[in-house]
């Protein structure tokens, strides 16, 4: 498995790059959802749902309060969104979810996830797979197959991931190939 990073801010062809990137629009705009893990900071799991969000808590709709807390949860991130703001603010640098690209429905978006919350290691034991925190995700998907990429991206277009410097890079799969780049924010606008 080859990964390529490409668009360093700190080279003239990573301007270049952007600046073709911000030229051209390729499709309709996505919609931008979060997978926020609700464990990492109290303020999240009240957010999403008072926010008028839509949420979807990953664990469904009949957990208790607490647990719905610490849940993960789906939430759309529309340019006017108070959660996304606080995302984009008090979540930064804090490893709060991880952002994403689909143009299918909420509903679809959710199903995906949900099947991948729960992962079979080689011993056969099954565990919980904590896909939306950016620090576990960002390692994983380096190490997956051209398969296994297309089961974890599913119905997403690409994936937004902090960085160890609260940056952001995007991740996309093209030709079966994991892709790491500067964001293409023109892609992220919805």
């Amino acid at each position: 498995m080859s990964v390529v990073l490409s668009g360093s801010k700190r080279t003239i062809n990573g301007v270049i790059g952007r600046a073709l990137a911000r030229g051209r629009v390729d499709a309709a705009p996505a919609r931008v959802w979060a997978i926020v893990d609700g464990a990492r900071d109290p303020r999240i799991g009240a957010a999403v749902r008072t926010a008028g969000t839509r949420a979807i808590c990953l664990y469904g709709d009949d957990v208790p309060e607490p647990l719905a807390n610490a849940a993960p949860w789906l939430a759309p991130m529309p340019p006017e969104s108070s959660f996304g703001a606080l995302f984009a603010t008090a979540g930064r640098g804090r490893a709060w979810g991880v952002v994403l690209r689909s143009n299918r429905t909420r509903d679809e978006v959710a199903q995906h996830w949900i099947s991948l919350l729960r992962a079979r290691l080689p011993d056969g034991q099954v565990v919980l797979f904590r896909f939306y925190d950016p620090r576990v995700l960002r390692a994983y998907l380096p190490t997956c197959t051209p398969e296994e990429l297309a089961r974890v991206f599913g119905p997403c277009d690409g994936l937004l991931l902090e960085q160890h410097d609260a940056g952001q890079r995007e991740y996309v799969v093209e030709g079966g190939r994991l892709i790491i780049r500067e964001p293409r924010w023109d892609l992220w606008v919805d």
